[in-house]
């Protein structure tokens, strides 16, 4: 990349910045209660149908087992954000664009790696954590599957959740678990929406969505809403063996037209009750070290 460039791109992020700098960036975990239900490809997905409505929007993978969204894209990594932490790299060093510009950054990071850094190197942290919070409209947080403290804290931490499961029992069993052990950390319900993945029919979502919505209501006393369906469809496992979101590969398959209805529902609803208590990701990094401390 030559000097030009490199300034270009220079001018370019600073304009964002300018124009973003009082919207701080919406920070929206992902996350699923099992592993296979599609929750880093509808995560891949979902990003780039933000982007096709001109929103800016970084993906941060934080699962930190198997890590899926460098893979879903036919990408390596080069940096993640230990390098932020540990080789004083900047955010833009570890900032990568995959698929269909998707830009992301690989996590590598728990809880303790904060906890543990000197105040020197958390306060270089924090400086490129601001730059990124005043780049994107949003940041979508790729977690694990599954119930653990690091979840519940991203949860908590989070401006929002979506949770994203599918008609087999069990993974509406696991659904179901973790919101019940996120309401036992916090008594004030989080922000959460369900979005039912790979189902059979407009019929059966609905009805898996019923279900976990009564079960929410009747057991945890909370209201679950309910962000989307998206059907099976072969298209979505054929755009994996690709390394392409299907939203690209097949953009008129039936999943592709189930993500950009999701979007089209969401973007309207978030704008129109978007909160000025929202601190972006520094504050949810922020959140995240307060919650460490106190466990």
């Amino acid at each position: 990349m030559d000097q030009a460039q490199s300034l270009r791109e220079y001018m370019q992020r600073f304009q964002v910045q300018q124009e973003n700098s009082n919207h701080p960036s919406r920070v929206i975990t992902i996350t699923s209660g099992k592993g296979g239900v599609g929750k880093s490809n509808f995560t891949l997905n979902f990003a780039l149908g933000l982007k096709s409505a001109g929103k800016k929007v970084v993906v941060l993978d934080l699962d930190l087992t198997t890590a899926n969204i460098n893979i879903l894209m036919g990408v390596t990594p080069k940096y993640n954000l230990t390098h932020v932490l540990n080789e004083r790299k900047n955010i833009w060093d570890v900032l990568e664009t995959g698929t269909g510009g998707i830009e992301y950054i690989a996590g590598g990071i728990d809880i303790q790696d904060l906890l543990e850094i000197d105040q020197y190197a958390l306060k270089f942290f924090w400086s490129q954590i601001q730059e990124l919070q005043s780049y994107a409209d949003f940041i979508l947080l790729d977690t694990g599957a599954g119930i653990s403290k690091e979840l519940v804290d991203f949860i908590l931490a989070s401006d929002e959740t979506i949770l994203v499961t599918t008609p087999e029992p069990t993974a509406i069993a696991d659904s179901y678990s973790v919101l019940k052990t996120v309401i036992h950390y916090n008594k004030m319900p989080p922000n959460f929406r369900l979005v039912i993945n790979r189902a059979q029919s407009y019929k059966e979502a609905i009805e898996t969505s019923r279900s976990l919505k009564n079960a929410c209501s009747k057991f945890l006393k909370i209201h679950l809403n309910t962000l989307g369906f998206i059907m099976e469809d072969v298209h979505v496992r054929q755009s994996v063996r690709m390394q392409t979101p299907f939203l690209m590969s097949y953009p008129k398959c039936e999943a592709s037209k189930n993500i950009t209805e999701i979007v089209r529902t969401y973007l309207p609803e978030v704008e129109l009750n978007t909160s000025s208590s929202s601190k972006g990701i520094r504050g949810f990094f922020e959140k995240i070290i307060s919650m460490g401390k106190s466990f």
